[in-house]
């Protein structure tokens, strides 16, 4: 009891100072021409708040409300698209500039791969990727593909295991990364993969031809292992500052540990699915 007390108790201060400043008085032009923060009640001298950092909020009308949608919204696709770029060369240069506390110009890895993995998980609904298979199908194989694709959504997250894996068991000595900080190089490294997946998959929601896909799951499986190789064997040599000719030998083997562990957790993976939808 002590402790809920005590945290109410925080709470309560936490959130004082924000809601003091609103008074039970009528929305009209005096208190929208008052030169305070509507969030701290700090004096404003300039557009954004020195205490807590908000943009000094004016009466909010249809026009004010439309700009502020557009431009939290344009904002956060901004950001997402210009480290997505950078990404896409550079996985392990952004990693390291995040980390180091280049934040501002780089989307947080968390919200990106939240950002890719819903938009991956729409495009396999859309397209039904997995619902395409070369066998005869009926009513229980039905209900067993659909319990794979419930169970399948999951499976976006394993390669940021075997990611982490592979820096953490062999360069971990290097540059003093934390565990976090690793995490991060997986993220961003996994990040890519998705988004690569998921300019791999555009073809398929244009041409939903069953063969096509068929075709399309088959060919994926060999050149998108190697392009996922290659992009987390780059991201290796610029998070860690890599001299391939004097330390290829530790980034190969950091390379062969995601490798294989990453195919050790998709197995796994899948039998654990099968046992599931069998059991």
């Amino acid at each position: 009891m002590l402790i809920l007390r005590r945290a109410a108790d925080a709470i309560r201060r936490a959130t004082a100072p924000e809601t003091a400043f609103i008074p039970d008085t009528a929305a009209d032009a005096a208190w929208s021409d008052l030169s305070h923060c509507r969030n701290c009640g700090a004096l404003l001298s300039t557009p954004y708040c020195s205490s807590c950092g908000q943009k000094a909020a004016k009466r909010l009308t249809w026009r004010a409300f439309v700009h502020e949608t557009w431009e939290r919204v344009r904002v956060f696709e901004l950001q997402m698209l210009t480290t997505a770029a950078r990404l896409l060369l550079s996985p392990g240069k952004v990693a390291r500039e995040y980390v180091l506390g280049r934040r501002s110009a780089n989307m947080h890895p968390l919200k990106l791969l939240v950002a890719l993995v819903a938009v991956l998980v729409l495009m396999l609904a859309a397209n039904r990727y997995f619902a395409q298979y070369d066998f005869a199908r009926d009513a229980v194989v039905n209900r067993m593909a659909e319990r794979v694709m419930l169970y399948a959504n999951w499976s976006f997250s394993l390669g940021i295991f075997a990611i982490f894996l592979g820096s953490w068991t062999v360069l971990r000595r290097r540059l003093s990364y934390n565990v976090v900080e690793h995490a991060t190089l997986a993220i961003y490294c996994q990040s890519v993969t998705l988004g690569l997946v998921i300019i791999n998959l555009l073809p398929t929601m244009i041409w939903r031809d069953p063969q096509f896909v068929m075709w399309h799951k088959a060919a994926s499986q060999y050149y998108m292992f190697a392009i996922k190789l290659a992009v987390v064997a780059a991201g290796y040599k610029q998070f860690f500052l890599l001299d391939l000719r004097s330390e290829w030998l530790r980034w190969a083997c950091a390379v062969l540990v995601y490798a294989v562990t990453g195919w050790l957790l998709l197995r796994a993976y899948a039998l654990a699915i099968l046992w599931l939808v069998t059991s």
